[in-house]
């Protein structure tokens, strides 16, 4: 008994503290990400950096707030921006979706990803290429039956597969199964062994092809009766704060707004610019 009303009581002193920290702590903003999806959010020399950590530092600027960022899993992300306890932000490469728009209340989107499949070069159980893709060469959802399929849990690839073995998707009674991992790169070293490909957002998917040999990676589409009406698997980044937070979200739309119109001699908006410098890509 005395260890159940320990065990109570410290749960009770934890909630006080998180209630306490979010209440007193109002020189700060605490942003949850996940490190693990570069170029939005990675470690660098021991710190979490990218492009979200750079919007979300310009927003602590405007909020006169320290930003403080917390590397958590990606599947919780969401529900501690709902609770409003130990965060009220989630900056993580976040998509919009129904299903989380019931929980928390989203920015404006700042940028559009298009799914990607990571698959070994030369492999025989390397999905079907195909050249007749919209844009050139593709994978359509189709090639990927009777494949293990490697996902980062709570991910839009994650919803985007669920969907797709379900009943009526192009995957289900194939034999295709799904295999959720806590980070990318885990699951990007396990294609090959436990896996025969992983999806993710472009972006991702290029940087790590980018620094593993023997990798390749295109885009995934939904296959149409001509080549005009096939379509590419795309979902929007956005910003999660809790409900009834007005003046943070207010504040989160502004900076992306001025960086939305933002633009280079090369028409890229702000947004984009630092894409391209995360992934040193920007010039001089």
């Amino acid at each position: 008994m005395k260890k159940i009303l320990a065990t109570v009581a410290a749960v009770a002193l934890t909630a006080t503290a998180a209630v306490s920290f979010a209440a007193c702590g109002s020189d700060k903003l605490v942003v949850y990400t996940e490190a693990g999806f570069a170029p939005f959010e990675y470690l660098s020399n021991g710190n979490i950096v990218g492009v979200d950590v750079d919007i979300m530092n310009k927003v602590g600027e405007k909020l006169d707030k320290k930003v403080v960022f917390e590397n958590a899993n990606f599947d919780v992300i969401i529900d501690t921006v709902a609770e409003g306890k130990l965060t009220n932000v989630g900056a993580a490469g976040l998509s919009i979706t129904e299903a989380r728009k019931e929980k928390v209340d989203f920015s404006i989107p700042y940028y559009t990803a298009s799914l990607y499949v990571i698959y070994k070069v030369g492999d025989d159980s390397a999905p079907v290429v195909s050249e007749s893709g919209a844009n050139g060469s593709v994978i359509y959802w189709d090639s990927l039956a009777g494949m293990k399929i490697g996902i980062q849990s709570g991910t839009t690839a994650d919803l985007f597969l669920s969907d797709e073995l379900a009943e009526g998707g192009s995957l289900a009674g194939t034999g295709a199964a799904r295999t959720a991992f806590t980070s990318l790169s885990v699951a990007v070293n396990d294609i090959g062994l436990g896996s025969n490909v992983v999806i993710i957002d472009e972006l991702p998917a290029k940087t790590l092809v980018a620094n593993n040999d023997g990798l390749a990676c295109l885009p995934l589409y939904y296959k149409g009766d001509t080549v005009e009406e096939d379509e590419a698997a795309v979902d929007e980044y956005a910003i999660a704060v809790t409900k009834g937070e007005t003046e943070l979200l207010n504040a989160i739309n502004e900076v992306l707004q001025e960086l939305l119109d933002t633009k280079d001699a090369d028409g890229n908006n702000g947004v984009q610019q630092l894409v391209m410098k995360h992934l040193n890509l920007a010039t001089a």
